[in-house]
């Protein structure tokens, strides 16, 4: 669909397949959205809101099994001419609108040009390091193909290189590294959540994933501490990037610099300029935290009927991330947090992912969110929302003294909430707009 969609110069709307009906209302209301191809089981759900759509005219029912009734596929490829359409594709034209994950409200549409794809798959398959192409290379992807992190950059590149590639339908560790072993894989690509799994679950070194040279992580931030104990279980030092749907998706990568540098996502990719400001705009410090700003053949043209989100997005002819980071010496980015993340205790900024990577090295802790919450002396304190893992018990008063020890008193989080799991987006992101 990917491939058909984008070559005859129509733009595609990729949508989360575990969105309820009001969500998929908003987007294809949102989108205009002409046609859609749908998962047979999942149909229903569109054809109900069929009324309400007055400018989606197919909904073609794809099945799992040719066989089945419901499967509308074959009469729709059918109905098609066997010549390539002689059709001219302006490269600034939008390929996709990639709506984002939602994680601050209604999500908006990203549009995103065939430049600003071609230029992220071009100026990221050949970097230097251990992660460049070979051809004997063997990709597994089982991150959303609906996501531009999959989308555009891991399945582009499998297209580009004509490597194989391995599809998994739903992550599950242990048949992911099954997988690896049986196709002898030599690159994944991962969110966070994945990582977080491999080495937490027993039993995998069974597994003989020797073929594996490349790991990917993005999509969220991968606390230093998943990376370490992921190498030492695979020997594979995982390359961390920093991207949003805006970019298409990629800014940095560690491929893109001469060595990895764990806790950081590394230098911006080839062709891309970036800024570090305060909040008037201004040139940061080397070294000091800002919001991240980009241009580049890769950032995206705008928000889908949104001009004014638009024109505050690219203020100043910058793209404006949301994104707090820093570059240290040698070019490399580091991540600080959301700047609607950050949390301030009576005038100090507290960047929540530094204290959610103290709480995940304890022993006792699988997944950690720091959030701000009211304070009627303070501002705002720091609130931990924990996972543990299975059969562990801990006391609030335990994760505090733990934190104290590490972290400036500021910085220990007042207020601890236990949970089952914590919300994420399907690509990882922690929905801190629920916890809050």
């Amino acid at each position: 669909m990917y491939q058909g969609v984008t070559r005859v110069g129509a733009t595609l709307v990729p949508t989360n397949v575990m969105y309820t009906a009001e969500e998929m209302r908003h987007i294809l209301a949102d989108s205009g959205a002409s046609a859609i191809f749908v998962r047979a089981d999942l149909a229903p759900k569109i054809v109900a809101l069929r009324a309400e759509l007055p400018d989606l005219r197919h909904v073609v029912a794809i099945a799992e099994t040719p066989e089945d009734p419901a499967d509308q596929l074959a009469a729709f490829k059918a109905s098609g001419r066997d010549e390539r359409p002689t059709i001219a594709i302006d490269p600034n034209s939008t390929a996709f609108i990639q709506y984002t994950s939602g994680t601050t409200g209604k999500p908006k549409g990203a549009m995103v040009s065939h430049a600003n794809v071609l230029a992220v798959v071009d100026n990221t398959t050949n970097l230097v390091g251990s992660v460049e192409s070979n051809e004997d290379d063997v990709l597994l992807l089982v991150l959303p193909l609906f996501h531009a992190y999959a989308l555009n950059l891991a399945m582009n590149r499998a297209f580009l290189g004509v490597t194989p590639f391995v599809l998994v339908n739903r992550f599950d560790p242990e048949l992911v590294f099954s997988l690896i072993e049986k196709h002898r894989v030599t690159m994944f690509y991962g969110a966070p959540p994945m990582y977080f799994a491999f080495v937490n679950t027993e039993g995998l070194e069974r597994y003989d994933v020797s073929s594996l040279r490349a790991a990917f992580s993005g999509a969220a931030p991968l606390p230093v501490v998943i990376l370490e104990r992921f190498k030492e279980r695979t020997g594979v030092e995982i390359c961390e990037g920093y991207g949003l749907s805006e970019t298409a998706p990629t800014l940095c990568s560690n491929a893109a610099g001469p060595k990895n540098k764990p806790g950081t996502v590394g230098p911006p990719i080839p062709g891309v300029e970036l800024r570090i400001v305060d909040e008037e705009g201004n040139d940061v410090a080397k070294g000091a935290v800002g919001e991240i700003c980009a241009r580049g053949p890769n950032v995206f043209k705008g928000y889908w009927n949104r001009e004014a989100e638009t024109a505050e997005a690219f203020r100043g002819g910058w793209f404006h991330t949301g994104d707090l980071g820093w570059v240290d010496e040698d070019g490399y980015v580091t991540i600080v947090d959301r700047k609607k993340d950050m949390v301030i205790v009576s005038g100090y900024n507290v960047y929540p992912i530094e204290v959610e990577n103290v709480l995940l090295r304890h022993p006792k802790i699988l997944d950690a969110a720091v959030i701000g919450v009211p304070d009627p002396y303070q501002g705002e304190s720091v609130k931990a929302v924990l996972v543990l893992r299975p059969g562990d018990t801990m006391e609030p008063k335990e994760v505090t003294t733990y934190c104290r020890q590490l972290l400036a008193a500021f910085k220990v989080p007042r207020h601890i909430e236990f949970r089952d799991e914590l919300p994420k987006t399907a690509t990882g992101k922690i929905l801190k707009r629920e916890l809050r």
